[in-house]
This record gives C-alpha cells, sequence and structure tokens, in this order.
C-alpha cells in the first residue's frame, strides 16, 4: 500500500542573496518574498537599504578583525608583527561583491573594498555565524551548531576555537538579516510601503549643458518602454507614403 502521505518538494524561492569574495561565492541563501511589490528592487529606496545591508556585513568583519588582533596580538611573533607592519594589500586585490537576483538574474549589487581586512579574517569569511565545523585526524568534516558545540563547560577547546567562539557567540546570522531587510524594503506586508507608488523611481541629478534636468529613471523597464513609445511616435509622424 503506496504512503498517503506525499513528500513535500522543496521549490526555489524567486531570490536569491549571494556574497561573493573575488568573484568566489562564501555566502547564498534563497528565499521568497510574500506580497512582493514588482519593481521595487530598482528603487531610490532599495538602494539606500542595500547599503545598510552591505554595512551589516563590513561591521561583522569588522568585528572579527578585532577580535582577531586581540588574541593574537603578540609582538613576538615575527608571522604576526609582519602581518601588522607590511604594506596593505593593493587596492581592490580582494574584492566582496553582495548581489541580489530575482529568477536567477543579478537586479542590483554592490561591491566594495577588502584590502583592510586581516587575511585570516577575508580568507574565512562566515556571515552565518551558526556552525563550528571540525575536521578528524581521519579527515572527516563534522559541522556542529556553535550552541551545541561549545555548550560544555569542561570541554577542552582549541586556542583557534576559543578565538572563534569569541568571534560568533554574540553575533546572529548577518544573512538572515540581511533577507529580513530585504523583505521589509519590497513587502506590501513590511513596514514600509504598500504599492509601488510609495517608492522613488525617478531622480533628478543637477543640471546639464543647456540647464536641463538630468533625470534618472531607476525603473529600467519603464524607461525603455518610454523609449520605444517616443521612437514610434517619431517614426509615425516622420513616415512619409
Amino acid at each position: 500500500m503506496e504512503n498517503p502521505k506525499k513528500e513535500q518538494q522543496y521549490r526555489d524561492g524567486r531570490f536569491d542573496v549571494t556574497l561573493y569574495v573575488n568573484g568566489n561565492i562564501v555566502c547564498r541563501r534563497n528565499f521568497s518574498i510574500e506580497n512582493y511589490i514588482e519593481h521595487s528592487m530598482e528603487s531610490s529606496e532599495f538602494r539606500d537599504a542595500l547599503g545598510q545591508m552591505v554595512k551589516l556585513i563590513d561591521d561583522d568583519l569588522k568585528s572579527k578583525s578585532r577580535v582577531y588582533q586581540w588574541y593574537f596580538y603578540n609582538p613576538d611573533d615575527p608571522e604576526y608583527v609582519s602581518e601588522l607592519v607590511s604594506p596593505l594589500i593593493d587596492p581592490w586585490e580582494c574584492t566582496f561583491k553582495l548581489e541580489i537576483n530575482d529568477r536567477k538574474r543579478p537586479v542590483i549589487s554592490r561591491i566594495w573594498d577588502g584590502y583592510a581586512y586581516p587575511k585570516a579574517i577575508r580568507e574565512k569569511v562566515d556571515i552565518n555565524n551558526k556552525y563550528v565545523k571540525t575536521v578528524s585526524k581521519d579527515g572527516e568534516v563534522t559541522v556542529v551548531d556553535k550552541e551545541t558545540f561549545f555548550s560544555d563547560p569542561n570541554a577542552r577547546y582549541s586556542f583557534d576555537q576559543y578565538v572563534l567562539k569569541a568571534m560568533i557567540m554574540d553575533k546572529g546570522d548577518v544573512a538572515m538579516k540581511i533577507i529580513e531587510m530585504i523583505t521589509n524594503e519590497c513587502s506590501a506586508n513590511g513596514s514600509t510601503h504598500d504599492t509601488i507608488d510609495d517608492y522613488t523611481m525617478i531622480e533628478s541629478w543637477g543640471k546639464d549643458a543647456n540647464g536641463n534636468d538630468v533625470v534618472y529613471n531607476y525603473n529600467i523597464k519603464a524607461y525603455n518602454r518610454k523609449l520605444e513609445k517616443e521612437w514610434e511616435k517619431w517614426l509615425s509622424k516622420n513616415r512619409k507614403g
């Protein structure tokens, strides 16, 4: 007899948020937005919200950088001293990018330079702040959530694990926080907007050489439709015969 309970099939959400370091994916989350307001990600408000999302990641990595320097500061360690006194890496040698996709197509992204983060931080980026990964002598990898891993007061942790504990135990899931910010900004169920009319889609950026307003339309599709209609109008007016 067949099991009457049908297995639930996983369905991808419409949206993805991805963090890249030098083109390599270090975090990707797929999600859905209930009552999504179409084109809201193309607004001036969402552009500003993206800046706040980048700041969340930057603050997370800066905090971990401070913890790293606190624990590893040792002026008698040649390797550590070398890292502190050596010139920073070249600008844009380590590039971070936060990208948001709609149906696998990029909608908006922001890049920033990671040259100022210590090497140990920029090479082990983890904005989830949820798990501890260990590798046994046999090479077996185990991943455990941080609360479970660090719950035993009598456990003997390695120095690196103590440092990791200091880095992540007081931090939440930054990726989830970013998804919450996106949802709040783009859903009619959020606390900021109800319809696309509540967003700033067109802004004036000064004057051109003739003194006319320079207008930028964030809704590219709407702008392209406007150009097409103007082109059709011009053709109709100037068509001969």
